[in-house]
């Protein structure tokens, strides 16, 4: 697999060293106090074990606004390109971004960098599960800081829409097909759980069905998975999650196949759950028995 928005291990072992720009976009997880997943920067992991010459790309403050009210927000455009530059990235650059679980992370940074016109970027299928299984070396610590680069972001096609949107869809003012990429029995909720559930009239790809046991993707499997679920080019989709982190996942596995006008619903149920006056769905909506509460 050598073309398009994936790469495989081979590929970038062989251009090591050769001005490709390589990534990391691992990010960490911890149990807080009251049971809840806390997410934070992912660099202790990076330099724990990286590919060589990777850099660490933070998802938390730096391809996020660390002062928005929900995690992984899409920063400024600005922000983008400033941040692009710190890391090395260049007019001219080729970057390949992966990480240490199932890609979404890496798949995120992707879409957030071509959100800002930043294009040549690809994923490395696998992440460093991948790199290792192939026998391909690993280092530690951190790589020397990269001579700032010139990147200039520019006006791209909007990859994210906002809450209003997906009032309108819930509300069924607006027919565009939104699906929830998060596991199904995070999608079906739990009536005794509060605020648990999907968006209204959105329906369930998980994007963890989409991998494989090594964590890579396949256009077969995301072929066939995409067309029994009626995902297709020309339709907008909509896609979120809880953070828009699986449904960037989701975008990189259909880009490959050619659905490449999806986008993100970039607050998510981060911002959707926090608002007790919007509904949410417990049960399987989409076979037309679910329940609003």
């Amino acid at each position: 697999m050598t073309d398009g928005t994936l790469v495989d291990a081979d590929w970038l072992h062989r251009r090591l060293g050769g001005g490709v720009i390589v990534l990391d976009a691992t990010v960490d997880r911890h149990t807080g106090p009251d049971g809840a997943t806390v997410f934070v920067s992912g660099l202790a992991l990076h330099t724990e074990r990286r590919i060589p010459g990777a850099h660490f790309a933070d998802l938390i403050t730096g391809f996020s606004d660390p002062s928005a009210p929900f995690p992984f927000t899409r920063p400024s455009t600005a922000w983008i390109q400033e941040y692009a530059r710190d890391l090395g990235i260049g007019e001219d650059s080729t970057v390949v971004v992966y990480d240490r679980l199932t890609g979404a992370w890496a798949a995120r940074v992707w879409w957030v960098l071509r959100s800002a016109g930043i294009t040549n970027v690809r994923v490395l299928n696998g992440g460093l599960t991948a790199w290792q299984a192939a026998g391909l070396p690993v280092t530690d610590g951190r790589a020397p800081a990269p001579a700032r680069g010139d990147v200039v972001a520019r006006p791209a096609r909007a990859g994210f829409v906002g809450i209003e949107r997906m009032k309108r869809i819930a509300d069924g003012d607006d027919p565009t097909p939104a699906v929830c990429a998060l596991r199904r029995t995070e999608y079906l909720g739990d009536p005794a759980r509060p605020r648990s559930g999907h968006i209204p009239r959105t329906t369930s790809l998980p994007y963890a069905d989409f991998l494989g046991p090594d964590n890579t993707l396949s256009p077969e499997r995301t072929a066939r998975l995409a067309a029994a679920h009626g995902l297709r080019a020309g339709a907008g989709t909509v896609l979120y999650c809880g953070g828009a982190i699986n449904a960037a996942g989701l975008a990189l596995a259909v880009h490959k196949i050619g659905i490449e006008d999806v986008v993100l619903y970039d607050g998510s149920l981060a911002e959707w759950r926090a608002d007790p006056d919007l509904p949410l769905v417990t049960g399987p909506e989409d076979e037309g028995d679910g329940s609003a509460v």
